[in-house]
């Protein structure tokens, strides 16, 4: 299925948070800003993100990092999301970002779940005899139509939380297949930690020497500032400093 672009105005951006991640998300707004999109901050209602520059902040479910109830909070978030009459979303956390002002053309052109799908088989599986999903997590950004929501949300209630691995990047993965949802990984994304150096300096490559812009997980302005600079890189314009001020 093919799908039209208006532009990145169709585009409703969300970014998922706590309040102890407000410093994190305002030190990124520039960038979020740059692709045009209305833009609307998500939190849990206790702990929740009253203000963030002009944009519209919901509080909406209960805080929790793994669990029933972050699984929850992600279900009532994706409804929340459906109040806002627009075509696609394009979804961050706190610590992910499409570090290309324009999103890419390819992400408009099939009707999937778009994402990092990274290899969770540092889990051992062993004892969970048929299990049935594939050994992925979905990590952020997240990518999708109006549909694709809709169908994410008709199917959540449906997927018990699985014990060994109570994450939204799983549930997000097990609503999809369970769904019959179609899912892709996106073609210009990396998902690493930024906290220790070789998932730095492989991020910092990936941006630099591959172009990849669907990026997660940033944890500071400083490494922001750096994947920034390694796509102004990039697009050949040289090594440029680029800063994020810290507001």
């Amino acid at each position: 299925m093919t799908i039209s672009k208006v532009n990145n105005i169709d585009v409703l951006l969300t970014v998922h948070g706590y309040y102890g991640d407000q410093h994190q998300i305002r030190h990124g707004l520039k960038v979020n800003e740059a692709h045009g999109s209305p833009i609307v901050i998500f939190s849990p209602e206790d702990s929740a993100i009253k203000k963030m520059g002009p944009h519209i902040c919901r509080a909406v479910g209960r805080r929790a990092y793994t669990g029933p109830l972050s699984l929850e909070r992600q279900k009532l978030h994706l409804q929340a999301m459906l109040e806002y009459p627009f075509s696609f979303y394009l979804c961050n956390d706190s610590d992910s970002y499409c570090l290309a002002p324009q999103l890419p053309e390819y992400l408009f052109q099939e009707d999937v779940l778009w994402s990092n799908e990274v290899a969770d088989t540092m889990h051992n599986r062993d004892h969970q005899v048929g299990y049935p999903y594939p050994r992925l997590a979905f990590q952020p950004p997240y990518f999708m139509s109006r549909n694709i929501v809709e169908q994410l949300v008709a199917v959540a209630d449906s997927v018990p939380c699985d014990p060994l691995t109570p994450f939204i990047d799983w549930c997000m993965m097990s609503w999809a297949i369970a769904g019959n949802i179609p899912h892709k990984n996106f073609k210009d994304g990396i998902s690493c930690p930024t906290t220790i150096a070789d998932g730095f300096n492989w991020m910092r490559s990936a941006v630099r020497n591959e172009g990849k812009v669907m990026i997660h997980s940033v944890k500071s302005f400083q490494v922001l500032n750096r994947m920034l600079d390694d796509r102004k890189f990039f697009l050949g314009k040289g090594r440029v400093n680029v800063n994020i001020r810290k507001r």
